[in-house]
């Protein structure tokens, strides 16, 4: 089956199913590019716009903070950093939260919001204290756990796998990119399988992939950890 003829599938699924809308949360957009995330952020906000459902970008750029409304019909919000010098990469991140909050906040109080998708790790220290009364379904992708990205026996590392461990615990789907990452999480982070998928970012069904997997979360509302 070819990629335009899944795509008019999955849009029947969508309006069949109404997915209002969702919230995009990253720490890179275009033109701001770290890592292939960034890419993988925008091609997936502008294809659930095409499967007509209203999209929100909320991330970070060094150089400006705007809402810009791109070609494509997905809205981007850049927030402010209001903290410019920072001692560390973990510190620039904690002093982003408010405003990642804020931009969140005032999207959920205007509109109609079914889920929010955070896209790596420094995104989820958002969740604290958010999470457990955020009334949204709370998705969220990773390429690794602190474990495989330093090493475990720092002050640092040991923090931030305790952070990790919180707010892992508070999301209701977790997309990984290796079955070896998903097994991980389940062991470190005590969270159930069911609540765990591979669905790599190099999956070129990624943005497909994902919105499948929205609607059945949506759709079964017990899926969810408990």
């Amino acid at each position: 089956m070819n990629h335009k003829i899944e795509c008019r599938l999955v849009k029947g699924m969508v309006k069949k199913n109404s997915i209002n809308g969702v919230i995009l949360v990253s720490f890179e957009y275009p033109p701001r590019r770290l890592s292939k995330v960034s890419d993988i952020v925008s091609k997936h906000a502008a294809n659930l716009v095409k499967n007509g459902i209203k999209t929100w970008v909320v991330t970070f750029d060094d150089w400006r903070s705007d809402i810009e409304i791109e070609k494509s019909k997905v809205v981007v919000n850049r927030i402010p950093n209001h903290i410019p010098n920072n001692i560390s990469f973990f510190s620039t991140i904690m002093n982003l939260k408010s405003a990642y909050q804020s931009a969140i906040a005032s999207i959920l109080n205007q509109e109609k919001i079914d889920l929010i998708h955070f896209f790596e790790w420094q995104t989820i220290p958002l969740l604290i204290p958010w999470g457990d009364t955020l009334e949204v379904k709370k998705v969220y992708s990773t390429s690794s756990i602190q474990r495989t990205r330093d090493p475990p026996k720092s002050l640092y590392s040991n923090g931030m796998m305790k952070l990790e461990d919180i707010c892992l615990n508070k999301l209701d789907l977790i997309f990984v990119n290796s079955e070896k990452l998903s097994k991980s999480i389940s062991k470190d982070y005590n969270i159930e399988s069911e609540s765990i998928e591979v669905l790599p970012y190099a999956d070129k069904k990624y943005s497909i992939k994902s919105l499948e997997q929205y609607q059945n979360l949506l759709n079964n509302p017990a899926k969810r950890k408990s």
